[in-house]
């Protein structure tokens, strides 16, 4: 399907998400893709996989790019060929790309009873403005996201960032936006996520300042 949504947070960042409602032949056939996407997708198994794989490629195709022009780095984070910052995410049914001129991450994550079960991974301060987790499935899933958001968009390695290194301040379900911190190796970073909520998945996005 064509672009499920899409966001401006300023004029030099933009955001497009893909509802991945085609089968894996329909989106393998209508978009050009690599070499090395080609090889990727040979060392997938699974169906799901191989469309949110080539779903980012069809978001690409809609900012404008191809397949060439997204690479990796030593670390694994995706790259553009013309410099610009790129995060990329996807579960299941969506995938979602940012581009900027600006530093940023993006997590999508879709909404489930198993985030309880694994809270303990990722969970310490924030215990403390939670209730009964079973009954906090969606605030679990945007702090997963949040957190994730910080790791992507960090230079550094960051052991153990889903417990105590990383901290996102109390917020509600209604909010827009969250404050959360980083304490790393003698640093304090504050990043502001925003945070958005479709069908059963929760989004949520960062922008760095240079």
């Amino acid at each position: 399907m064509p672009i499920y949504k899409s966001y401006s947070p300023n004029s030099s960042t933009c955001i497009k998400v893909w509802k991945i409602s085609e089968s894996y032949n329909e989106l393998f056939s209508s978009v050009d893709i690599s070499k090395n996407t080609i090889e990727k997708l040979d060392k997938v198994q699974s169906d799901i996989k191989k469309c949110e794989i080539l779903s980012v490629r069809h978001l690409l195709k809609e900012f404008g790019f191809s397949d060439n022009d997204l690479y990796y780095n030593e670390n694994g984070k995706p790259m553009l060929s013309n410099k610009k910052y790129i995060s990329i995410s996807h579960s299941k049914l969506f995938s979602s790309i940012i581009i900027s001129d600006f530093k940023i991450s993006i997590d999508i994550e879709k909404v489930s009873d198993k985030i309880a079960k694994v809270s303990s991974k990722f969970i310490d301060y924030e215990y403390s403005f939670l209730g009964d987790l079973n009954n906090e499935l969606e605030r679990l899933t945007l702090i997963w996201c949040v957190k994730e958001c910080i790791y992507k968009i960090s230079n550094e390695k960051l052991p153990f960032i889903f417990k105590s290194n990383c901290i996102v301040t109390p917020f509600n379900l209604q909010d827009s936006s969250v404050i959360s911190w980083l304490k790393f190796n003698g640093t304090i970073l504050s990043f502001k996520s925003y945070l958005h909520s479709f069908e059963d998945y929760k989004l949520v996005y960062l922008i760095q300042n240079k």
